[in-house]
This record gives C-alpha cells, structure tokens and sequence, in this order.
C-alpha cells in the first residue's frame, strides 16, 4: 500500500478543514462554504505540504547525522590501548 506522504489521514483533514474554515471567519470576517474551504485546503496540500514534508525530512536527516556522529565520538572514547610492553 503506497503512502502519500503529505496528504492527511480523515480524522486529520476534518480537524484541518473546520480550522481554516474558523480561521477564513476570524481573520478575514468572511463565511465560506464546505467546498471553498476544502479547495483552499487541497491547494495547500498539493502545492505547499511537500515542501513542509521535505522540510522535515531534512531535519530527520539533520537528527540523524548528529546522532551517528555522537554514538561514532562515544565509542571512540570506548577505545583501549594496550599496555606497553614491558621490556623483559
């Protein structure tokens, strides 16, 4: 099963709809319908969600990067040095 990465599960989508519909109606004093708003909503989806999806990727990948290299510094203070030979 394929996964749209930037699209919203149903719950989701609901929640974001009734958001910007209270948003249009706060800040811009305006009632619009169920299909405006949900235009609105995938127009933002198809043109700005990936960009806020690949955003986050990067930051993953950031995250990622920075703990290897912690992990990599924590085992090389882990490292042993063996005893110099006694001389006999």
């Amino acid at each position: 099963m394929a996964i749209d990465a930037h699209k919203l599960e149903k719950e989701e989508r609901e929640h974001a709809l009734a958001r910007l519909g209270a948003y249009v109606r706060a800040e811009r004093d305006e009632e619009w319908g169920d299909l405006a708003v949900m235009l609105l909503l995938d127009a933002f989806e198809e043109q700005i969600a990936p960009l806020y999806y690949n955003r986050g990727i990067t930051s993953a990948q950031k995250a990622m990067r920075d703990l290897a290299d912690s992990v990599e510094e924590n085992l090389e203070v882990l490292k042993r040095i063996p005893p110099a030979p006694s001389g006999r």
